[in-house]
């Protein structure tokens, strides 16, 4: 086992040291809602803007649409559509703005131990683009921690902390899976019952291709909006 550990750990050295890995660095503005329709149905939402060279050009524009079910109060199915506008930027641009549609599954579990919160979920895309169908895997981990809390109980300062492992697996991987990793910390900031704003930092690593690597730093700002639409006794 050692022996193996070992082996796979020098061949991503010489294939890291052979990639051009290009620094960059985006901006990532989201407006997230979850509104809950009936005890177990919710709508979704989100928007996201995500510019390269800080704001200065476009990287992505992404608005998504979907549903989810809670199945158990810990556990959860959703499914949903998002609209993808891809912009050439950086050091490994892809030729020309394009489009994908997206078609999404997904599962999560939620548990909470004393006062941190903990999730971690899959979810599986298809990318429809215009010559071809890709299917990726989303594995995800994340954590939410109070940082202070009022004598009521409520937060008023917490810190979010998540990562995220992409798998390619469809017929274009070449046997080469693993495509991405994005890991994010964030401060959140309850404004209201309804609306918290997450002021933090994303660490995007894609592997392009054998000889192309991105390292993304990115600033991450995000509006979440939590509304219950359930009628309630007056």
């Amino acid at each position: 086992m050692k022996r193996v550990l070992i082996i796979i750990f020098f061949v991503f050295i010489c294939f890291v040291a052979r990639a051009q890995k290009a620094d960059q660095f985006n901006s990532w503005w989201y407006y997230s809602g979850k509104y809950r329709l009936t005890e177990k149905f919710n709508v979704e939402t989100l928007y996201s803007w995500s510019r390269h060279n800080f704001v200065k050009e476009w990287q992505q524009s992404k608005l998504r649409f979907g549903a989810s079910y809670d199945y158990l109060q810990n556990i959860s199915f959703g499914a949903g559509y998002e609209w993808v506008v891809l912009f050439p930027y950086g050091a490994h641009p892809v030729t020309e703005k394009r489009t994908e549609h997206r078609i999404y599954e997904q599962f999560s579990i939620k548990s909470k131990i004393k006062t941190i919160s903990v999730n971690y979920g899959m979810l599986l895309e298809q990318r429809i683009m215009k010559d071809r169908t890709r299917h990726r895997l989303r594995l995800v981990f994340g954590t939410k921690v109070p940082i202070i809390r009022s004598e009521e109980g409520k937060t008023i300062l917490g810190f979010s902390l998540s990562n995220q492992v992409f798998l390619d697996v469809d017929k274009y991987t070449d046997n080469k899976n693993f495509s991405q990793n994005r890991i994010y910390g964030a401060f959140d900031i309850p404004i209201n019952n309804a609306f918290t704003l997450s002021l933090g930092y994303m660490n995007q690593y894609i592997i392009i291709n054998d000889r192309r690597i991105e390292n993304d730093h990115t600033l991450m700002v995000t509006f979440f909006h939590k509304l219950d639409l359930r009628k309630t006794d007056q």
